[in-house]
């Protein structure tokens, strides 16, 4: 769709509201075309807020790292069987 900047409006006739009057209130017809409107939620500051929040989050958690290196390093990590095998289902159905 192209739009023309260079078209008119045509002028409403004799209804006692200016052009601008009837293109500024919602759900009027200027021209024989609805002019569309549209409202934000006041829930989108807060979730704009918490999308910027999260995005300053790091993606690598260097003290959980840290941690896991260090027992590692010692020998003394232990995971059962059972333990890995529940982890690969819960991962698999989060991906489902």
């Amino acid at each position: 769709m192209r739009i023309d900047l260079n078209t008119r409006i045509p002028q409403l006739e004799d209804s006692g509201q200016s052009a601008s009057t009837a293109r500024n209130a919602p759900g009027s017809v200027a021209g024989g075309r609805a002019e569309d409107s549209a409202e934000l939620s006041s829930a989108q500051g807060r979730v704009s807020a918490l999308a910027t929040a999260a995005n300053q989050l790091p993606e690598i958690r260097q003290d959980k790292v840290a941690a896991l290196a260090k027992v590692i390093a010692q020998g003394t990590y232990a995971v059962t069987p059972e333990q890995t095998a529940a982890a690969l289902f819960s991962a698999m159905q989060s991906y489902a």
